[in-house]
């Protein structure tokens, strides 16, 4: 209890302040314990309320961090799942290879087309060879044309096709094997006696040949002119040797791949 008139702290049961003297009534402790149990009841009131809004903001909070884990758990339930291999399905298409980009045939003769991708196909000159919707080519006429095979995304690669009229073409392969460096470097392995008397340059036409078979497009202008002025050559501008080095599996097949290796270790 306080003196009503210094507001001294007062011992107990004090009748007077022990600093001013003054008298303390019955009458002035009962208004200072009235004062005290008010004050008591609005510091409670207080404490009620502010443990009350501590509540009240912390059910708020978490009702916030539920919501927006079931924001974040929702999305990534819904979120497609990727893999190295669906990415490329459902993203870029693998690009388009077929197996031989010249075929030889006799009148009457049948050879299907191999490719990595479904295609649908078209005979430039059906009455040379006219070709069903499985790739299979028949042989009507001796001369030359093209089937081009088209991916469902649309990429195109053209097969060559050779019709003969009689079996022996001695002439003709001849010729074309002279428009080879490395005629049968593409289903025979090479030895050291075919690499002997070839330069440098050789080698080089040599190792972009393989290549070249499977329609790649060169940026370097003289290899470009060398195999534009070859009869068996045409080039696919989406296709890249780096696109081929980097799927090499894809493209090349055994023999090709120890033949480019073989002519690397020799140049």
């Amino acid at each position: 209890m306080l003196c009503p008139k210094c507001h001294s702290l007062l011992t107990k049961g004090a009748k007077y302040c022990d600093i001013c003297g003054t008298r303390i009534s019955q009458e002035d402790i009962q208004v200072e314990e009235v004062g005290s149990r008010v004050k008591n009841r609005e510091k409670h009131k207080k404490e009620v309320r502010k443990k009350t809004k501590i509540i009240i903001l912390g059910i708020i909070a978490l009702v916030v961090v539920i919501a927006m884990l079931g924001f974040i758990l929702f999305f990534k339930g819904n979120k497609p799942s990727y893999s190295p291999d669906n990415l490329v399905s459902q993203h870029v298409e693998k690009p388009l290879h077929l197996e031989k980009s010249k075929v030889t045939l006799n009148i009457g003769d049948e050879y299907t087309i191999q490719t990595n991708l479904k295609c649908t196909y078209q005979s430039k000159n059906e009455k040379i060879c006219i070709v069903d919707t499985n790739g299979k080519i028949t042989a009507l006429s001796s001369g030359k044309t093209k089937i081009i095979c088209t991916s469902e995304s649309g990429k195109e690669k053209a097969l060559q096709v050779i019709v003969n009229e009689k079996i022996e073409t001695t002439v003709e392969e001849n010729t074309d094997e002279d428009e080879y460096i490395f005629a049968h470097s593409d289903t025979e392995l090479l030895t050291e006696a075919d690499l002997e008397n070839k330069d440098d340059s050789q080698l080089r036409l040599g190792l972009n040949e393989i290549y070249a078979r499977h329609n790649c497009t060169f940026k370097t202008p003289e290899i470009a002119d060398y195999f534009k002025s070859k009869s068996w050559y045409s080039a696919d501008e989406t296709l890249t040797s780096e696109m081929m080095n980097n799927h090499m599996s894809e493209y090349f097949n055994e023999i090709e791949l120890k033949n480019i290796s073989f002519i690397q270790a020799h140049r």
